[in-house]
């Protein structure tokens, strides 16, 4: 009883660093290739990879991003890590390698002219633990107020609860290159139905080529191109969101 309160009331604290929004705000993600956005209106956010994780073993190795990323004037930035875990050796979650995977997001994470931070993480189901205390750490070498967003798989937010617990401020659910059940979880969507957490009702993550048929009208909707970003491209994702 003592951990569901406390988990509805960490919740509630977070809801409060990055607001709903009564119409949704636009982000659009920016993977790692030659990058222009610069005609995407002032309102319309950038989530862009600025660093990627590899956890193998006992080891770590990471990049940062290698290619340049134009954005409008003022446009808000997010700055997205990717981490992923080598499953051919298996994980040795240590106090040293969780401390060095901590720092190597931050270092990444915390370049100047971002303004918030996403973790994109792809975890066995062994291993979600991992991707937990990896937010719990970020989440307390960020300066004070920086939103901590994370992705997650659709039947996360479907299915399972574990999630709750994460501390971040947004739960984005991607709804796109579903498995088996994702023909009736957007056939959930376009009737008006949203997800049974209650803590992915905040955002949504979408592509240009899997489009849904109805876009809730309050939270943030973020869109993958498996494509370059071009003024058309744009401007349909834009289009998309019109009421």
């Amino acid at each position: 009883m003592r951990t569901a309160l406390a988990i509805s009331a960490l919740a509630a604290a977070l809801a409060c660093a990055w607001p709903a929004s009564a119409a949704p705000a636009l982000v659009l993600w920016a993977w790692e290739r030659p990058e222009d956005l610069s005609s995407a209106p002032p309102s319309v956010e950038v989530a862009a990879v600025e660093g990627f994780v590899q956890l193998s073993g006992d080891r770590l190795w990471g990049r940062a991003r290698r290619f340049p990323l134009k954005t409008a004037p003022g446009a808000r930035r997010i700055a997205v890590v990717h981490v992923q875990i080598d499953t051919s050796r298996p994980l040795v979650w240590s106090p040293a390698l969780r401390a060095r995977t901590t720092s190597a997001v931050l270092a990444y994470a915390t370049r100047p002219r971002f303004d918030a931070v996403q973790i994109d993480f792809e975890v066995p189901a062994s291993d979600r633990q991992v991707l937990l205390d990896l937010a719990h750490d970020v989440r307390a070498g960020l300066p004070p107020g920086t939103p901590l967003s994370m992705n997650a798989l659709a039947s996360w937010c479907e299915t399972e609860n574990w999630i709750d617990s994460a501390p971040v401020d947004e739960i984005v659910p991607m709804v796109f290159r579903l498995g088996p059940g994702g023909v009736k979880l957007k056939a959930k969507l376009a009737a008006g139905g949203d997800f049974a957490d209650p803590r992915c009702r905040r955002a949504i993550g979408v592509a240009t080529d899997t489009r849904l048929a109805r876009y809730p009208r309050d939270r943030r909707v973020y869109v993958f191109n498996p494509h370059s970003w071009t003024p058309a491209a744009i401007a349909g994702a834009v289009k998309d969101l019109d009421p």
